[in-house]
């Protein structure tokens, strides 16, 4: 672990920040660890070949990814993935590190600094691509596949916890509010052996996975603000809330209430800002709601009182990941 021997030295490891993003984000986009995942070991020679890189370049990346752990240098010029160059994988969160580093995450951040000053009701996002991101992807279908993939794995990820602390094996039905591709339908279905799925989105999300689902899961179109599908069991909001102000967000949860099953649970997954300013995820992820949608996090006492003001009563609340937390009301 680097020790910085001053402040200055503190600054200026943690503005490297950059650079550290980059040299993981870039090792995930070309593939290099799912080469050395295949290959065990390669030759910085052999890897280039494969990867259409330039040696040079990519031996100083490598050594840059090996001084970040990711990577071992057994003999020389010869490289080994790590247990936590594993997690660069595309079976794992190398989709999610690809996207991070693109210019679609990347060029926003800029802007932060004049939305803060100037009283133009836009957010970096749309300055740096002269569009909200929703709308800038239907319209990019390259950065569209690009951001649903990174979404893809990190919903993974969540969903291999949310196994573990929810029980679902007697649950009938799980509608996924806004579940975008179905990935987290998918991943709970497979521990919910009696249960059907219900993936509920916009009409043009839902046209275009339409078909492309397993059989247990149904695509319904509609509107989470007029209504959802009514009758099952279990409703997840996954990441959804934090998208929207408090009136918007409430009216999401009534309709989930109104929709339910006697006995039914609504489940979110969101972050959760603690009350101090402990460095963790959530304050990143608060900032960069605000970056690329306009959305934000939320405190405890602020979620509790969305829950309470759609007549739900929160009867669960822990967490779920370090950059996530489950909450379940009835």
């Amino acid at each position: 672990m680097y020790e910085p021997k001053d402040d200055a030295d503190w600054l200026l490891y943690e503005l490297g920040g950059l650079h550290r993003a980059q040299v993981l984000s870039t090792l995930a986009a070309l593939g290099v660890p799912d080469e050395l995942q295949k290959l065990g070991t390669a030759s910085v020679q052999q890897l280039a070949g494969s990867l259409h890189c330039n040696e040079a370049d990519l031996e100083s990346l490598l050594r840059a990814a090996a001084g970040l752990g990711c990577l071992d240098e057994e003999t020389p010029r010869h490289f080994t993935l790590t247990a936590k160059g594993e997690q660069l994988c595309r079976n794992k969160l190398g989709d999610f590190a690809t996207f991070l580093g693109a210019k679609t995450q990347w060029n926003a951040w800029p802007g932060l600094r004049d939305s803060m000053r100037d009283d133009v009701d836009t957010t970096p996002f749309t300055r740096a691509f002269g569009n909200d991101l929703y709308a800038f992807l239907r319209q990019n279908p390259a950065a569209a596949n690009e951001y649903d993939a990174a979404i893809d794995a990190f919903t993974r990820y969540e969903a291999a916890h949310v196994v573990e602390r929810l029980d679902l094996s007697q649950r009938q039905s799980l509608v996924d509010v806004g579940g975008g591709r179905g990935t987290l339908l998918v991943e709970l279905l497979k521990k919910a052996s009696a249960a059907r799925g219900i993936l509920f989105d916009l009409p043009h999300v839902a046209a275009e996975f339409e078909g492309t689902l397993p059989d247990r899961i149904d695509v319904v179109a509609g509107d989470f603000f007029e209504s959802v599908p009514a009758g099952s069991d279990v409703y997840f909001l996954k990441h959804i809330l934090h998208n929207w102000d408090d009136e918007r967000a409430a009216k999401i949860l009534q309709n989930c209430k109104a929709a339910k099953a006697a006995g039914g649970i609504v489940v979110v997954i969101d972050a959760l800002l603690y009350p101090d300013n402990r460095p963790d995820l959530a304050r990143m992820m608060d900032l960069e709601m605000r970056v690329l949608c306009g959305g934000r996090e939320r405190r405890k006492p602020e979620i509790r009182r969305l829950f309470a003001d759609a007549g739900l009563s929160l009867e669960r609340v822990e967490e779920l990941t370090p950059s996530s937390w489950l909450f379940v009301a009835s």
